[in-house]
């Protein structure tokens, strides 16, 4: 009971929390380049197509996404 008593007021702590994005240097976000086709039988033709290719669109399909996402928050502050 003796605290309203006090001539000094409450002190009230208020937190404020702010995210801080690290992002990616542009250097990480090149997108992955299509090599060249080098073979002479059609079963190196199909390896070819269904290895690079595939990766290679996957990688660069996550590029484009990570490009966004850095896009996104570069200027948010």
């Amino acid at each position: 009971m003796l605290c309203s008593c006090s001539s000094q007021p409450i002190v009230k702590v208020v937190t404020q929390t702010k995210t801080v994005y690290v992002l990616p240097p542009p250097d990480w976000l090149v997108l992955c380049s299509t090599p060249d086709f080098v073979g002479t039988t059609n079963i190196d033709l199909l390896k070819h197509s269904l290895t690079q290719t595939n990766a290679l669109a996957m990688c660069n399909a996550n590029m484009q996404r990570l490009q966004q996402w850095r896009q996104s928050h570069e200027y948010n502050d």
